[in-house]
């Protein structure tokens, strides 16, 4: 908890920042406590999905809080979540929806898919033009996103 609060404190000098790093060791912390009291409990496949989304729902509520300069804007952007609405001025084009759901399920199946596998046996057992078409594929994903987003987050410090 210590680590994450300094790490929060790290990152800039506002409470936003303390808060995200406090909610992430208020998460660690449950994981812990958690994962000694059912020490023996294997998820089944429904319950991992859950875990799996409810972590990731988790984790964005964090960000929202790194991200917002203050925490009454921090809270505008929560309550618009709980009440799936956004301010017109931060509604998203149904394509960026649509971006968004795919990263994140291809994201999901890649851990599901890669849950007893390591990347250099996948790799090893991959024929060479299919691995060179993903890193081309992700070559070009960096290229076509360049300006797309906004400044590297340290440049503001």
């Amino acid at each position: 908890m210590t680590t994450m609060l300094l790490g929060g404190l790290w990152h800039g000098a506002n409470w936003t920042f303390v808060a995200w790093g406090g909610l992430h060791g208020v998460y660690l912390a449950a994981e812990r406590v958690l994962r000694a009291r059912f020490a023996n409990y294997r998820p089944g496949p429904l319950a991992f999905v859950a875990l799996g989304l409810l972590t990731y729902t988790l984790v964005n509520v964090t960000w929202v809080f790194f991200r917002a300069k203050t925490f009454g804007k921090a809270w505008i952007v929560l309550r618009a979540w709980r009440a799936r609405t956004m301010p017109p001025s931060r509604s998203w084009q149904t394509f960026s929806l649509f971006s968004v759901a795919a990263i994140v399920g291809g994201i999901l199946l890649t851990h599901w898919l890669m849950r007893a596998r390591t990347l250099e046996s996948v790799i090893a057992r991959a024929p060479a033009a299919a691995v060179s078409m993903i890193w081309a594929l992700m070559a070009f994903a960096i290229i076509i996103a360049q300006g797309a987003g906004s400044a590297f987050i340290y440049f503001q410090f």
